[in-house]
């Protein structure tokens, strides 16, 4: 138990969680991108069922650091935008190339390291002052302000890097 004058910081859960699975960010990503291509929920949802497995197969790979894990799940999410451009040939080029760039994008948030993930899901998503999330956390101003522009920086160079556009 702490004491009053015990001031340690409080981490949200969200900054302690573990990083999402191989198989939770695919079925993630296809659900989305069918939803947002047209597909009604249950028809999303038996595409998720098909789909994913051979996915997740197909990405599989022995990461042995953090690096090589980053790069297969990259290279994972390729595969994932060419079964489903493949499969959603009758929706408009425009409309799936818009609904990658957000899949890629949710795909890049859950692949920062936590403190950068809850920062950049609290500031920049859930749009909460600065202030507010270094009163909760514990954290500096300018340690907030870090890791939301360290954050940001790698989700706007890997999601430029790997949306692959027909």
């Amino acid at each position: 138990m702490t004491g009053a004058g015990d001031h340690r910081p409080v981490e949200p859960p969200r900054v302690r969680s573990a990083e999402a699975s191989d198989v939770d960010r695919i079925l993630d990503m296809v659900y989305v991108l069918a939803r947002r291509t047209g597909r009604s929920p249950g028809a999303a949802a038996r595409l998720c069922t098909r789909l994913v497995p051979e996915l997740v197969v197909s990405s599989a790979g022995a990461p042995d650091s953090h690096g090589h894990r980053l790069a297969t799940a990259r290279h994972g999410r390729v595969a994932v935008a060419t079964a489903l451009r493949a499969r959603s040939r009758r929706c408009d080029p425009a409309v799936f190339d818009d609904a990658l760039a957000d899949a890629v994008v949710r795909d890049e948030l859950e692949l920062l390291p936590p403190r950068q993930r809850f920062t950049v899901w609290s500031v920049a998503v859930r749009h909460r002052p600065i202030a507010e999330v270094a009163a909760e956390t514990g954290w500096s101003r300018a340690q907030v302000v870090r890791l939301l522009n360290s954050g940001l920086a790698t989700m706007t160079k890997w999601s430029r890097k790997s949306i692959p556009f027909a």
